[in-house]
C-alpha cells in the first residue's frame, strides 16, 4: 500500500489527527484527495526542473511502528503558499493513553545525571532518566516502572511537577527523592554507560554554560527550580 493510501485510511480512522481550527494564522492541512494530488503534481514538476528528488513531496504515512507515525501533510500556509510538512506522532500517548515521564532524582542537595546514548543523534548525552509511556499505566506507575528499569530504584518519594496532556496520554515531570543509602544500578540494555551525582549549585552552572542539551532535562530543571524557590504546594504520590 502506498504512503498516500495509508494516509487517507488514517485520516478516516483518526480525523482528530487532521483537524483544522480555521483560525487566522493556522497552517491548514489539505484533506481533499484530489487537491493533494494536484498540488503534489505541481510541486513534483518544480522539483524535477530544479534537479531535486520528487520523493521530497511524497505525501502520506512515510513510516510507522508501534511507537510512532511519521507523516508528511500537504499544507496551506497563512500566506497562501502550499507545500509538504513533516510531523511525527507518538502513538503510545495518542492511542494508548501512555504517559512519558521525566525523572529528576535527588539525594540531599545532589541530583542524579545519567550518560545515555541517543540513537537519533548518534552521540552520548548527560541527562535525567526518562522513558516512553506504556499504555494502561498512570504517569505515577510508569515513573516507578522507569525508575526500576533504568536505575534499579524500587522505592522513592515522587512529586509531580507537571502533567501535560497529549491525546489520551501525555508527558509528566517528577521530582524524585531517593533515600540517602540508595544505590544506583544502570540498565545496560537501555544504552546507559555511567551516572554521576551533581550538586544543585553545580547543575545551575552546567545549565548556564549550555552543557545540558537535553530539552526534557532542561524542562525538569526549570520546573524544579521554580517550585522549590517559590515554595509552591506540591503533590506527593
Amino acid at each position: 500500500m502506498d504512503t498516500l493510501k495509508k494516509y487517507l485510511i488514517l485520516m478516516h480512522e483518526r480525523p482528530d489527527l487532521f483537524r483544522n481550527t480555521d483560525e487566522n494564522g493556522e497552517i491548514k492541512i489539505i484533506t481533499d484527495e484530489s487537491r493533494i494530488r494536484a498540488e503534489q503534481k505541481k510541486i513534483r514538476a518544480k522539483l524535477k526542473k530544479e534537479g531535486k528528488p520528487s520523493c521530497w513531496i511524497d505525501i502520506g504515512v512515510l513510516a510507522e511502528d508501534q511507537w510512532f507515525y511519521i507523516l508528511r501533510d500537504m499544507v496551506e500556509f497563512p500566506d497562501g503558499r502550499v507545500g509538504g510538512y513533516i510531523r511525527w506522532i507518538n502513538r503510545k500517548s495518542e492511542e494508548g493513553g501512555g504517559f512519558n515521564v521525566v525523572l529528576m532524582c535527588a539525594q540531599d542537595d545532589r541530583v542524579l545525571m545519567i550518560r545515555k546514548f541517543r540513537h537519533e543523534e548518534r552521540n552520548w548525552s548527560w541527562e535525567f532518566p526518562r522513558g516512553f509511556g506504556e499504555p494502561g499505566l498512570t504517569a505515577e506507575k510508569n515513573a516507578r516502572t522507569e525508575l526500576q528499569e533504568e536505575i534499579g530504584v524500587s522505592d522513592a518519594k515522587l512529586t509531580c511537577l507537571t502533567k501535560v496532556k497529549e491525546g489520551k496520554g501525555g508527558t509528566a515531570v517528577f521530582w524524585v527523592e531517593l533515600s540517602k543509602g540508595q544505590k544506583i544500578a544502570l540498565e545496560k540494555g537501555e544504552g546507559l554507560s555511567k551516572y554521576r551525582w551533581v550538586k544543585m549549585s553545580k547543575l545551575e552552572q552546567i545549565v548556564k554554560n549550555g552543557q545540558l542539551s537535553d530539552w526534557f532535562s532542561l524542562w525538569a530543571y526549570s520546573l524544579s527550580k521554580e517550585v522549590h524557590s517559590n515554595g509552591k504546594e506540591q503533590h506527593h504520590v
